[in-house]
């Protein structure tokens, strides 16, 4: 009831009072909220404290957080966001005041991004975002200086629903399956599992395909470590995906669509690239390109490695987290 009640009104007393008087024992430097919503509330400036909110989503400018309509189209405006959260048969917010979805952090609270496109996308909705700083994740990999031998398969991770884009990526495998000789691992749970494994056999697919649904996080990291790239191909607007920061640790490239905050971590200097949204065609013609590429896979596979030790590892993210909180202090 209390998760129900702080959803629907934005009431959590009881949690913001206990947040408070933590506060006030500890005297901290520093609160740095994350995800708050179901918990607390909206995130709130803890008095002689510096406050950060840390965006990892749409949640300030969107009752679901992913900017997702019934339809799958991507919201670019408010339109009907009270009949919208309706449809998808989520609780009513009823304080962001029906369609005035905006949640406006108190004044004095620094807004943190993990992308440029995140935070232009809250910037357009009037939301001050402070400071872009990237995701990281654990060091789970590294990389040989040897050659490696040949990978002859390849990865999906993720949820299986549809704005995700693993329809379109099994279909893109099917049409080039006499073109390149990949194998396709396509690791998750969703609504679309039944489907994606019930069109595996319809395309005779079977014995290239391996949908194993949901495996522990061990059993991801070893087919991971094996595959030779990782392949997001969401038709939406992804932020900043962790799993991308994961194979980028294990040494593993990256093939992903070609809008939200993909872009500004794939390219050729992590030794991946790039495909348009959506295009089944041009997903095809990317696998095609990767088999063919081969001999290349090695020295992607080391750049992918370098992104990650460069842009997205905690020492990275810890010395400009850093140097950000000493500058307001």
């Amino acid at each position: 009831m209390q998760l129900l009640m702080t959803l629907a009104f934005d009431s959590s007393a009881k949690s913001r009072k206990e947040t408070t008087d933590l506060a006030r024992r500890l005297k901290p430097d520093v609160v740095h909220w994350h995800n708050t919503k179901g918990f607390i509330g909206r995130p709130f400036v803890v008095p002689g404290a510096v406050s950060l909110y840390t965006a990892h989503d749409y949640y300030l400018v969107c009752p679901r957080s992913n900017l997702i309509r019934p339809d799958m189209s991507f919201c670019r405006k408010p339109k009907a966001c009270m009949l919208c959260t309706l449809r998808w048969r989520k609780p009513p917010q009823v304080w962001r005041g029906g369609n005035n979805r905006v949640v406006r952090p108190d004044p004095g609270m620094t807004v943190l991004a993990p992308s440029e496109f995140l935070a232009d996308r809250l910037r357009r909705d009037g939301i001050k975002v402070d400071h872009i700083l990237r995701n990281f994740v654990p060091d789970i990999g590294s990389v040989s200086s040897a050659p490696r031998p040949r990978r002859d398969s390849i990865a999906y991770v993720g949820m299986l629903e549809p704005h995700k884009g693993s329809q379109s990526l099994l279909e893109a495998f099917a049409n080039t399956r006499d073109r390149q000789q990949f194998k396709l691992h396509i690791i998750g749970e969703g609504s679309l599992r039944k489907r994606l494994v019930e069109r595996v056999k319809q395309l005779g697919l079977s014995d290239r395909v391996n949908i194993p649904g949901f495996i522990p996080r061990e059993d991801v990291k070893s087919i991971l470590s094996d595959v030779a790239f990782l392949v997001v191909p969401s038709e939406w607007p992804e932020n900043a995906p962790l799993t991308v920061l994961e194979a980028f640790s294990l040494g593993v490239p990256v093939l992903g669509s070609d809008n939200g905050g993909l872009p500004e971590i794939l390219g050729p200097e992590s030794g991946s690239t790039t495909f348009k949204q959506g295009d089944v065609a041009a997903l095809g013609e990317a696998l095609v390109s990767m088999w063919k590429g081969d001999k290349d896979l090695d020295a992607m596979s080391r750049k992918a490695r370098d992104a990650y030790e460069t842009r997205f590892s905690p020492e990275t993210h810890i010395a400009q987290y850093l140097a950000i909180i000493l500058k307001m202090i």
